[in-house]
């Protein structure tokens, strides 16, 4: 997960949006649709407000594989591709989106409702019995017939930029008015990072999102939000157990949880609040 930023703007931080990336999917004509046939340009972006340099670079890009390689393109339809949701202008945008202080105020519901309404799509992650664990969000469009590449990269930039601004707000909502929601959020999740003697990785993923945005808010000592992010994505990246279905099974995970709770307790033995 890509830790560089620019600085905060005036409307959003900088640290709700990561991993913005944008793509082009297209598929070389006069051949049988399979995965080898299928090109994939992509470019990185930090600001959604860099979505229209972005995609020119891509554009240029796209222009330069259209020289060298027939495109499977009709005129009704645009792009072609055995994959749906690469047809039309084959473009997908995607970003991660840290939305806890949203779902802290209780808007985050009806702002999900919202995105899906535009044609967005918000993929938490659902695991373990957990939904939507540490309200990290994967959003991107599902639309990609009917409109233009360079007025679905404006929609959609706008469409980000509304949802960082969003969650801005309700950051600076908990600070101002209800500063007392955050700090028994953190507080809790800090008491039982400190002292649970079984933590399941994803349990810890979910703990550490208000820590997360605490640390963004300048609001800990003894951690800074890099240490965090990476607690979280190492947390991701561990392979999921199966349901126990024998005694040995159950000891087997309840020693890996034993084992990352001493962990995270003596990680966050020094970490406090400072509200």
């Amino acid at each position: 997960m890509r830790t560089s930023r620019r600085p905060a703007t005036p409307d959003y931080a900088s640290d709700v949006i990561t991993n913005g990336v944008i793509c082009l999917y297209r598929n070389e004509a006069g051949r049988r649709f399979g995965s080898e046939d299928q090109f994939i340009l992509s470019e990185e972006w930090i600001d959604p407000e860099d979505l229209p340099d972005t995609y020119t670079r891509l554009e240029a890009a796209e222009h330069r594989l259209a020289s060298k390689h027939s495109l499977a393109w009709h005129p009704d339809f645009g792009y072609l591709s055995p994959i749906p949701e690469h047809c039309g202008t084959g473009l997908q945008i995607y970003a991660e989106f840290h939305l806890e202080g949203l779902h802290l105020i209780g808007d985050l519901p009806p702002v999900l409702a919202g995105l899906e309404a535009m044609r967005l799509a918000a993929s938490g992650i659902d695991a373990d019995g957990m939904r939507n664990a540490g309200h990290l969000f994967r959003i991107n469009n599902i639309a990609t017939i009917g409109i233009s590449e360079r007025k679905l990269v404006r929609r959609i930039m706008a469409a980000f930029c509304d949802l960082a601004k969003q969650e801005t707000y309700a950051r600076k909502t908990l600070l101002d008015e209800n500063p007392r929601i955050l700090e028994d959020a953190v507080a809790r999740a800090l008491a039982i990072l400190k002292s649970a003697r079984l933590l399941a990785p994803l349990e810890l993923f979910d703990l550490l999102s208000p820590i997360l945005l605490a640390a963004n808010m300048n609001r800990l000592s003894g951690i800074s939000s890099r240490d965090v992010r990476s607690l979280m994505i190492a947390q991701i990246k561990k392979p999921l157990l199966p349901p126990p279905e024998t005694i040995a099974d159950e000891r087997r995970r309840d020693n890996r949880d034993a084992a990352l709770a001493d962990r995270v307790n003596r990680h966050f033995a020094s970490v406090s609040l400072e509200f």
